[in-house]
């Protein structure tokens, strides 16, 4: 019972970013009207949020998994540790979001080895499964 809180968080969290994703796979923000910065806040609130969301949850369950095991540590760790990855996972993501948004459906942007991938994204770190071609075309 203790658990069920950290796994609702975890797939709401993972929910989230599959919203960002989803988003940014299908819509370009073209300028600044109304809809276009009401679909950028959307992407960016719930990729953030998501992300949050998902490294909170698995940080509670590694360090859960440590005391189990009978490592003990002050609390300033787990919460320093989340406060580290969490920065890192939203700065890299940010930027690879805002690439697939510059060309949503894009050819150029490839999902590598399977195109039902892009629901994936959604996890924490997984917007490096993103590459993109260069522009000549050569893999």
């Amino acid at each position: 019972m203790e658990y069920v809180y950290a796994v609702t968080v975890l797939i709401a969290g993972l929910l989230l970013g599959a919203v960002a994703v989803v988003t940014a796979l299908t819509y370009t923000p073209y300028g600044a009207s109304t809809f276009d910065t009401a679909i950028t806040a959307l992407t960016g609130i719930t990729l953030q949020l998501g992300n949050l969301l998902s490294i909170s949850a698995l940080c509670a369950f590694l360090f859960e998994g440590l005391t189990m095991a009978g490592i003990h540590y002050p609390i300033i760790v787990p919460a320093t540790f989340a406060y580290v990855v969490t920065h890192i996972t939203v700065y890299y993501s940010c930027l690879r979001i805002t690439d697939l948004q510059a060309e949503p459906l894009d050819p150029d942007i490839v999902i590598k080895h399977n195109p039902f991938r892009a629901l994936v994204l959604g996890v924490p770190g997984s917007l490096l499964l993103i590459r993109v071609r260069p522009p000549s075309g050569r893999r």
